[in-house]
């Protein structure tokens, strides 16, 4: 197993100024090769009436993994629509890979407004 340095998360997540007040819900994980494995890394519920929610979490270290690389991938779930309506990003385009050597940065950037497929996210275990 290759050992890991520390990771730096940072999730940021926009909305068009045309929405007064919105909500979301997102969960960020490290993607495994075997169904239903997936290690969760951070998530946060909230509601703003702000363009733009930040999210940085302290450095964490994943404890290694089988592969030189990690893949990291987010799923969304928020009502940044015009109608109000929930919709849901989970996309595998949204995959961060980073080395498992050295210190790493893994940013989300999101813009959320009208993003996304209509309908509740499935959460990943």
């Amino acid at each position: 197993m290759v050992q890991t340095d520390p990771i730096n998360l940072e999730m940021n997540i926009r909305c068009d100024p045309s929405i007064s007040y919105w909500c979301a819900e997102f969960l960020i994980y490290e993607v495994d090769n075997l169904p239903r494995t997936n290690d969760f890394i951070a998530s946060r519920k909230f509601c703003t009436n702000q363009t733009e929610m930040k999210s940085k979490y302290k450095p964490f270290y994943p404890g290694g993994d089988l592969s030189p690389n990690y893949e990291f991938n987010y799923v969304l779930e928020h009502d940044c629509v015009k109608n109000g309506e929930t919709h849901c990003i989970d996309e595998i385009k949204n995959d961060v890979y980073v080395s498992v050597s050295g210190q790493q940065n893994v940013k989300f950037d999101v813009e959320a407004f009208n993003g996304g497929k209509l309908g509740n996210c499935i959460w990943y275990d």
